[in-house]
C-alpha cells in the first residue's frame, strides 16, 4: 500500500510540473531559456594551461635560474554568483645558470597546489576579464640528471588575472600572475630573503570549459 501511494504521489508531481510547463507562453518560455543561459554565462568548470615562469627581483630564482616552462590545471568546486572557487596544480621548471648561487643542480622543479578565488565579469559578448588571488603550498626540488640534490617546501600567494575569448562552450585565455613564494630555508640571516622569498611573474595561456 505504501508503494502505491508513493507511486501515485510521484505521478501527480510529474503531471503538475508538466502542466506548469504547458501553461508557459512563448515569451515566458524564451525568458526562462535566456535566464538559464545567463546563469551559465559566467561559469567555468575546468582549465588547462601552459605556464612561462619568470623569476623577478633579488632572489635565487631570478639571479641563478633561467625560465623554462610548465603546465597547470584547475577544477571549479564552488560557485557563488560570479565568484569561482578553484582548486589547481602547477608544475614548472627552471634551468640553473649560476651554480655558485644555486648549487650543482642542473634544473629547479617547482610544484604548487593552490586554491584560487576568482571573480568573472564580461567586457562584451566575446571577452571576459577574471581577476583573482590564490594561496597554496609550494615544493621545490633541485635535480641533476636522475640525482636529487635538495628539496624545500613552503607556501605562496599569487594575485592573478586572465582575459578570456569566449567561443560557445570553450574559452581560450591568456593570463599574468605574480607569485610570491616563501620556502623554508636554513641559512644565515643575511641570505634569508634571497633563498626564502621568491618572486615570479608568470605568463599563462590555455583553455577553459
Amino acid at each position: 500500500m505504501t508503494k502505491y501511494y508513493c507511486t501515485l504521489l510521484f505521478l501527480l508531481l510529474a503531471l503538475s510540473s508538466y502542466a506548469q510547463n504547458e501553461e508557459l507562453t512563448d515569451e515566458e518560455y524564451e525568458a526562462q531559456i535566456a535566464e538559464r543561459k545567463e546563469d551559465i554565462k559566467y561559469k567555468e568548470f575546468f582549465r588547462l594551461y601552459y605556464v612561462r615562469p619568470n623569476g623577478v627581483g633579488n632572489n635565487v630564482i631570478a639571479k641563478a635560474n633561467e625560465a623554462g616552462g610548465g603546465v597547470g590545471m584547475g577544477v571549479t568546486f564552488g560557485i557563488i554568483g560570479r565568484v569561482h572557487i578553484i582548486g589547481g596544480a602547477e608544475l614548472t621548471q627552471f634551468k640553473v645558470t649560476d651554480k655558485s648561487l644555486a648549487g650543482n643542480a642542473s634544473v629547479t622543479n617547482m610544484q604548487q597546489l593552490y586554491v584560487l578565488g576568482m571573480y568573472k565579469f564580461s567586457l562584451n559578448e566575446t571577452f571576459e576579464v577574471n581577476p583573482g588571488i590564490a594561496v597554496g603550498n609550494l615544493w621545490i626540488h633541485q635535480r641533476r640528471s636522475s640525482q636529487s640534490l635538495g628539496k624545500q617546501n613552503g607556501f605562496c600567494v599569487t594575485p592573478t588575472v586572465t582575459v578570456d575569448l569566449k567561443l560557445d562552450n570553450i574559452r581560450f585565455f591568456v593570463g599574468l600572475n605574480y607569485c610570491l613564494a616563501f620556502p623554508k630555508t636554513h641559512t644565515n640571516a643575511e641570505y634569508k630573503d634571497f633563498f626564502g622569498r621568491l618572486q615570479m611573474l608568470n605568463l599563462t595561456a590555455g583553455f577553459k570549459l
